[in-house]
């Protein structure tokens, strides 16, 4: 549900993401994830933290300035306080030369305490990003202005969403979620998704769609859903009909 404390990371991560594109300018990197898919593909699913890709030739040190230079900066609070943010902190619990990641901690008033993360990997030696502007809707519902930003078109996130999904080891209903928006509602192609992708890839991903259960589909995804879907997807049937479409769409994929 969009509750303060979702709308408050979003708005965070909006903020940030405004700011970093000026000092990042000239770099490639994206914004991948649950915030990509808020932000450029007008998902329904809320996300937390955000997390993006940049090239490995940016410095380590360089990419570590520029965030600390933007969430300690009187742009980032100024932005954040009309909404009841008193305080922002934060940690950078991992920096190394593949991962980046920083621990944010965000004070409300009344002594609330607002958590999220940022992450950058950095494992290409180049990104295919697009450029573009956030969802038209999402920036008039924070009264921001517009801005352009890096991100994944809609068949490199469908491609990462599968290659996901066929790892061992990941079991994310949001996968499964995200995959059906990407294909039934944004209108991701197969044949392009399919080109990005290890041939084994779509098979295993739809046998790991066929073992996701109702009940934990409940657990792990509905509660991030925006108000109007939570209702619709505490139907079975609704979840029953998801699972059906997008291992229809990966077994197609090996034609």
């Amino acid at each position: 549900m969009a509750t303060k404390s979702f709308e408050l990371r979003e708005l965070f991560h909006l903020a940030l993401l405004r700011q970093l594109g000026t000092r990042l300018s000239g770099r490639s990197y994206a914004i991948k994830g649950g915030i990509c898919l808020r932000f450029f593909h007008r998902s329904p699913r809320l996300s937390e933290d955000m997390d993006l890709d940049i090239v490995s030739q940016v410095r380590a040190s360089t990419l570590e300035n520029a965030v600390d230079a933007v969430i300690d900066g009187r742009a980032m609070l100024a932005t954040l306080m009309p909404a009841g943010v008193t305080t922002i902190k934060a940690t950078k619990p991992k920096q190394t030369d593949t991962t980046q990641r920083w621990k944010v901690m965000l004070q409300l008033s009344g002594d609330e305490e607002l958590r999220t993360k940022v992450e950058f990997s950095r494992r290409r030696d180049a990104i295919n990003f697009s450029n573009g502007v956030p969802d038209a809707n999402l920036l008039r519902h924070y009264k921001a202005t517009p801005f352009a930003a890096q991100y994944y078109d809609a068949a490199r996130m469908s491609a990462q969403k599968i290659a996901a999904l066929a790892a061992d080891g990941r079991n994310a209903l949001r996968d499964l979620f995200d995959l059906h928006h990407l294909f039934y509602t944004i209108g991701s192609k197969p044949e392009e998704v399919a080109a990005l992708l290890d041939p084994e890839m779509p098979e295993a991903a739809a046998q790991k769609v066929s073992s996701f259960t109702f009940e934990a589909f409940q657990e792990q995804v509905v509660p991030y859903l925006t108000a109007d879907l939570m209702d619709l997807y505490r139907d079975s049937a609704v979840f029953d009909k998801q699972k059906d479409d997008v291992a229809t769409i990966l077994l197609g994929m090996m034609k």
